[in-house]
């Protein structure tokens, strides 16, 4: 069985933000270059910074099964980096963790958090058609 690995999700996302919602786009410095993947801050590093399409800033952390309850104390931490740092006054905010699997301590805290802190969950597909000749 294939197994994608998180360094591979992190490099993916980096180049198709997309992927993660339809709109979604890396941050990017003044010059339009692109400066979201791996976004070093004093809380800790944000796999993908980003924004959607109505402008909100999205702080995307790919996440370790093994994290548990403390990736939803990891993602608040960015979200609050990025709020305080970077967003203007009242600009949303929010959070989205990606995961191979939903790890089963983290339900009660994730709910908690659910209109900031978004969870999804990976899978990979390949399918094979027939070439025309």
């Amino acid at each position: 069985m294939f197994t994608l690995r998180t360094d591979d999700v992190r490099k993916l996302v980096a180049r198709q933000p997309d992927l993660i919602e339809p709109g979604l786009s890396a941050h990017q410095d003044t010059e339009g270059q692109d400066i979201g993947s791996r976004y070093a801050t004093e809380v800790g590093e944000i796999d993908l910074l980003a924004r959607d399409d109505a402008g909100a800033w999205v702080a995307v952390l790919v996440g370790d099964v093994e994290q548990g309850k403390d990736l939803v104390s990891e993602a608040l931490q960015r979200v609050g980096w990025v709020r305080k740092h970077l967003a203007q006054e009242g600009q949303e905010v929010r959070g989205v963790v990606l995961l191979e699997a939903l790890p089963e301590d983290l339900g009660y805290a994730a709910s908690a958090v659910a209109d900031t802190i978004s969870f999804k969950i990976w899978r990979v597909e390949l399918a094979f058609d027939d070439a025309e000749l």
